[in-house]
C-alpha cells in the first residue's frame, strides 16, 4: 500500500516538473546598475523685457542695435522732449509766481496783526489776510506736484537699460512716432538664465538627492545646481516644475534638451520589471516557484529602485511567461559576467 502511494506522489510530481516554465535567475547584486535619469528640459530667462514708451513722442534717436550689449542705465531710445520741456519750464514758474504771492500775502498778515493789536483794524481783516495765504500755500502745494509731474515727462523721453544685457529685437526705429505703450526694444538679462525641467513626481526625490546634475544640449553637457522644486503637482501630467541655475557657462536662452541626473541609489533594468494585476514589479525564485514582488513607484519603462536583499534570485528569462505562485523549473544561475 506504501508502495503504491509513493508511486502516485512520484507521478504528480513528475508531471508537475514537466508542465512547469523553464526559467533562469540571477542574484539581484549582480543586476542592479547606476542609472541616469533624464527629463525635457529648457533653458529660460527670468528677465527678456518690452522695453516701451511711456509717453506720446517722435523717436529722435535709437543709438543701439540688435545683438548689442548694455549696462544698467545706459541711453537706449530718445524721444523728442521740446513739448514736456516746456511744459516742466512753465510749471516751474506758476510755482515761482505762487512763491512770490506767498511771500506778499505772509507780509501783509503780519502788519494787519500789527493794526489788529493798535485796534486801527478789524479781526476780520486779519481773518481775511490769513485765509488768503493758507489758500496760496494749498495752491503751492498742487504747483509742485504739477512740476514733478512735468519732469517725470521730460525722464520719460530716455528709455533707459534696467540691467546689464542683450538687446534682442528692435521694433521701434528713428523718426517714427510713438504713443505710450508702444513697443521700441526688447531686452535679455542674459545673466539670469535658468534650465527648467518637468520632473515625474516619482522622481523628483531622487533628483534633489543627486550630487551632480548636467543640461545636455547638442552633445554638450553644463553643470547645474538646484534652485528649487516647485510645490506643485501638475494635474493632467503628474509631474512638478523644476527650476536649476547655471554652475559654470550657461547654455543659449531658449535652447531645448535634457535635465540628467544619477539616481541615488541603484536600479533593475526595465527589462526585468513586469506587470501583473494592474502592479508593476518583479518576478523572483522561491522553492521552485515563482513570487511576484510589487515595485511601489516603479513608472513603465524605466529602471525601477528595489529594496531587496543582495542574493534574491530574480528570474531574468521567462518571467513574462509565469505568475505568481506557479512552479518553475530553474536552468541555472547566471552572473553578471555572463549577462555582459
Amino acid at each position: 500500500m506504501l508502495y503504491r502511494w509513493i508511486i502516485s506522489l512520484w507521478l504528480c510530481l513528475a508531471a508537475t516538473v514537466a508542465g512547469a516554465v523553464t526559467v533562469r535567475v540571477a542574484p539581484l547584486e549582480s543586476l542592479v546598475k547606476t542609472v541616469e535619469l533624464s527629463a525635457p528640459a529648457q533653458v529660460v530667462a527670468e528677465d527678456h523685457s518690452v522695453l516701451s514708451a511711456q509717453i506720446g513722442g517722435l523717436v529722435e534717436s535709437m543709438p543701439v542695435r540688435v545683438g548689442d550689449h548694455v549696462s544698467a542705465g545706459q541711453l537706449l531710445v530718445r524721444l523728442e522732449c521740446s513739448d514736456y520741456e516746456l511744459a516742466l519750464q512753465q510749471a516751474r514758474a506758476s510755482l515761482d509766481s505762487l512763491d512770490a504771492r506767498i511771500v506778499l500775502a505772509r507780509q501783509q498778515l503780519e502788519r494787519v496783526k500789527t493794526l489788529v493789536k493798535q485796534r486801527n483794524v478789524s479781526v476780520e481783516l486779519r481773518d481775511q489776510r490769513q485765509s488768503e495765504l493758507e489758500q496760496l500755500t494749498a495752491e503751492r502745494a498742487g504747483s509742485v506736484l504739477s512740476v514733478e509731474k512735468a519732469g517725470l515727462a521730460v525722464k520719460r523721453c530716455s528709455v533707459n537699460a534696467p540691467f546689464d544685457g542683450i538687446v534682442t529685437e528692435r521694433p521701434g526705429s528713428e523718426g517714427s512716432l510713438a504713443s505710450s505703450g508702444t513697443p521700441l526694444l526688447r531686452l535679455l538679462r542674459d545673466e539670469a538664465l535658468e534650465v527648467e525641467a518637468q520632473v515625474p513626481m516619482e522622481q523628483a526625490g531622487s533628483l534633489q538627492q543627486a550630487a551632480v546634475l548636467a543640461f545636455e544640449n547638442n552633445g554638450r553637457r553644463y553643470s547645474l545646481e538646484l534652485r528649487t522644486v516647485l510645490p506643485l503637482v501638475d494635474s493632467r501630467t503628474r509631474t512638478r516644475r523644476i527650476r536649476l541655475g547655471f554652475s559654470g557657462e550657461p547654455a543659449l536662452a531658449g535652447s531645448s534638451g535634457r535635465l540628467l541626473w544619477q539616481a541615488p541609489q541603484p536600479r533593475l533594468p526595465a527589462a526585468l520589471v513586469v506587470r501583473r494585476e494592474g502592479q508593476l514589479g518583479l518576478m523572483l525564485y522561491r522553492d521552485g516557484r515563482a513570487e511576484f514582488r510589487p515595485l511601489p513607484g516603479a513608472l513603465e519603462g524605466q529602471a525601477a529602485a528595489v529594496d531587496l536583499a543582495p542574493d534574491t534570485l530574480v528570474i531574468i528569462e521567462g518571467q513574462y511567461a509565469v505568475n505568481d505562485g506557479e512552479p518553475v523549473q530553474r536552468q541555472g544561475t547566471a552572473t553578471a559576467a555572463a549577462e555582459e
